[in-house]
């Protein structure tokens, strides 16, 4: 075996030099080297070649020479033997530098300068083992197995070389085997040295001492014949060499080729059984869901033969329902029918008796538990910056209203349409006199006053409930006589409400424009006790405004429940005759002395009944006299006078333009709207329903009608009622 190095001190330094094996074909080794490159980057690099010998000299190991010394001549066959010796060594390095040179080539173009060493050797797994062993290498890298056995899955050697390099190289190697740019195995401790093998050069002397040994006396012609003869034997031996190495090659191939196969056939068995497994877990499933879905469907078929056994019987149940359903609706119908009769037959009664003094005398009774049970109720006290909000920083478009006594707009707060009056702060208590005197004022409740919702101390403000309709001063013009009439009892019966509490309430302030109409023109009375949240207030000043007043407020600033009555007196004149309040009293009497009091009664009310109105009209002048122990009582008189008008309102006076008057019973009494959904409250009232659970949920445990404390809390649907409305409704 011969050896060689071009760099010599890169070989004394193995310790920091790796040896890259590479073979006779430089595109299957270019992978290898350039994974070394990429991974051993700051180690010196050497290429290691392992060179077969020609075939002749493998010939020869093989001939008997000791039969052919006796036929040759010894010094001949030595002569011969160096010329072949010498042409095919000088062939095999020429061959081996220009595969290192290409090597060295690729590695240069990686910027990389590597030594070279090629080792002639029979086989080159022995070789590269004699190499490690001769030249003490400490780090090898070798391929693992042809690149055409690579794949991704590839976890062990598979080339027989590389196998026997792992077993045989001594331990104090460390050997990477790659393949295709991928590491494969690493060997750290490998198995007990072979024996050494003898190298060329010890065979070439064993050789010539052959020839040396030969025999004597050949002639040279028979020693050429029988040289041609041997080179034919050779040649032939060398083409059969050849032919032996390439079936052996092609049966390694074979071999390789069918061990990939069979690895990728039990591959592919593998899926195919965890696919037969997945698929027969899913034929299961499958097979259960289609057995429970049978299941299902006869159930259904079973509930459907019963549902076809009972239609007979249940078509003629629905059939006999049907015609039962026909005979209450006509029951219900005359019934209602019947009912309305009655409830007409019973206002009509209702009316004459003197329901009034009734009504009054339940009131009286309210006032002793009125305090303890709407102390209980909630006080709304909305921010500065709530109340800015509502009015749009006190926009002028939202003004709906202005006087001495502050300005009025509208507004919404937390969802609620509400009128905010701002009262001027001249003359004002503190703030908290002034929130105690509204809260006072904010727990009365009528139906015809106008509900304080709350107030501001901050912005000195009062927050009533809005009323869409504006006020009577503004609306008086558009009112017929009965909606007057109608308007006045209101009136009348709230300031009972006032006179008769406790501690008694005067309103003070009473005039048209503190009469306010919501959107069925029901009227409710507003500036309720103002003159305690503005004590300084003078109306001196303002003609139209004192001529409401009694004079005796005006002389002495003294206040009773007659100035309400004389207040009452001047707006009962002003709804009679549509006129001016200044000068109105003097008028109305010249007019009923003169006998033309037709001539001042408002035209545009429609056909006033005269001589009722004339009635009303002395019992205005009387609420107008000086004189307050004059004045009449507007319980015993103006009410039940009022009352007996009220009565001359029959279904043949109609509102404008084909609109039955709306009966009384069908009126909610909280919110003076037709009812939708009617209820039965314990007082034997009937409510609309949000309006009397509305009542109730805020605190209240006594009527809103008769201020009664209620036995109970719970509630009745009027349905005889409801149908009742419903009729109405569709024949008006």
């Amino acid at each position: 075996m011969g050896s060689q190095a071009e760099e010599i001190d890169e070989f004394n330094d193995v310790q920091n030099t790796i040896f890259v094996a590479v073979g006779t074909n430089v595109e299957d080794s270019k992978s290898l080297i350039l994974w070394t490159v990429n991974n051993f980057s700051e180690m010196k690099i050497c290429l290691l070649h392992i060179h077969r010998p020609a075939l002749l000299i493998t010939l020869c190991k093989s001939i008997n020479w000791i039969h052919l010394l006796n036929m040759f001549n010894r010094l001949f066959i030595v002569f011969i033997m160096s010329i072949f010796l010498h042409m095919f060594t000088v062939d095999g390095e020429f061959c081996v530098q220009n595969i290192l040179n290409e090597y060295s080539e690729i590695l240069s173009q990686a910027g990389v300068q590597a030594g070279k060493m090629w080792i002639e050797a029979n086989n080159v797994e022995t070789g590269i083992v004699q190499a490690i062993e001769l030249h003490g290498i400490r780090w090898l890298v070798m391929g693992a197995a042809s690149e055409k056995l690579y794949s991704k899955d590839m976890l062990e050697i598979k080339s027989n070389k590389a196998i026997y390099v792992c077993k045989q190289a001594p331990i104090s190697c460390q050997i990477w085997f790659a393949c295709k740019g991928h590491l494969i195995h690493t060997r750290r401790n490998g198995s007990s040295l072979p024996s050494p093998h003898g190298s060329q050069d010890k065979l070439v002397q064993s050789f010539s001492a052959l020839f040396l040994e030969g025999p004597q006396g050949v002639s040279s012609s028979d020693l050429h014949d029988r040289l041609v003869h041997a080179t034919k034997d050779a040649e032939k031996s060398k083409q059969k060499a050849f032919e032996e190495s390439i079936k052996r090659w092609k049966a390694e191939e074979d071999a390789n080729e069918a061990l990939s196969k069979a690895e990728a056939s039990e591959k592919s068995l593998m899926e195919e059984i965890t696919q037969i497994k997945e698929i027969e877990v899913t034929l299961t499933a499958k097979t259960q869901e289609i057995e429970t879905m049978k299941n299902q469907r006869d159930q259904f078929i079973k509930e459907l033969q019963m549902v076809k056994y009972q239609k007979p019987g249940l078509v003629d149940r629905i059939s006999r329902a049907r015609d039962t359903e026909r005979e209450l609706e006509e029951r219900i119908i005359q019934a209602v029918n019947l009912l309305i009769t009655f409830k007409e037959s019973r206002d009509n009664l209702q009316v004459k008796v003197d329901n009034t003094k009734r009504q009054i005398t339940r009131l009286a009774k309210y006032v002793c538990e009125e305090s303890m049970d709407l102390s209980h109720a909630e006080f709304y006290k909305p921010s500065f910056f709530e109340v800015m909000k509502a009015t749009q920083d006190f926009d002028q478009s939202l003004k709906i209203g202005e006087g001495k006594c502050g300005s009025v707009y509208k507004g919404i707060l937390r969802h609620l349409r509400v009128a905010i009056k701002m009262l001027p702060s001249l003359g004002s208590q503190g703030d908290a006199e002034f929130e105690h005197e509204a809260e006072i004022l904010s727990r009365v409740r009528h139906p015809n006053i106008a509900t304080l919702i709350g107030v501001c101390p901050e912005t000195r403000s009062l927050i009533y409930e809005y009323l869409e309709n504006g006020n009577l001063e503004d609306q008086i013009a558009s009112l017929q006589w009965y909606n007057r009439i109608r308007i006045c009892s209101e009136i009348c019966s709230a300031l009972i409400f006032l006179h008769g509490s406790k501690p008694q309430i005067i309103h003070g302030n009473l005039k048209p424009t503190n009469i306010l109409l919501d959107s069925n023109h029901i009227s409710k009375l507003s500036d309720l006790g103002i003159n305690h949240l503005i004590p300084d207030t003078s109306y001196n000043n303002e003609p139209e405004v004192s001529v409401y007043m009694d004079p005796e407020i005006l002389e002495f600033g003294k206040i009773s429940v007659s100035s309400d009555v004389y207040s009452f007196g001047v707006v009962l004149l002003r709804i009679l005759t549509g006129r001016p309040a200044l000068g109105l009293v003097n008028d109305t009497k010249c007019a009923l002395e003169n006998g033309n009091f037709g001539t001042i009664l408002d035209s545009t009310g429609g056909d006033w009944p005269i001589e009722q109105a004339k009635e009303l009209a002395y019992l205005g002048l009387r609420c107008c006299d000086e004189n307050p122990m004059i004045r009449p009582n507007l319980a015993d008189d103006i009410l039940t006078k009022l009352g007996t008008m009220k009565n001359l309102l029959t279904v043949s006076q109609v509102e404008p333009e084909n609109h039955q008057q709306v009966p009384s019973y069908f009126v909610c009494p909280i919110f003076q709207e037709v009812m939708k959904d009617p209820y039965i409250a314990a007082d034997g009232y009937t409510y609309e329903e949000d309006a009397i659970k509305g009542w109730l949920n805020s605190g209240h445990k006594t009527s809103p009608m008769t201020n009664l404390k209620l036995d109970h809390c719970d509630l009745l649907p009027n349905h005889a009622l409801s149908y009742a409305i419903q009729e109405w409704q569709q024949h008006s």
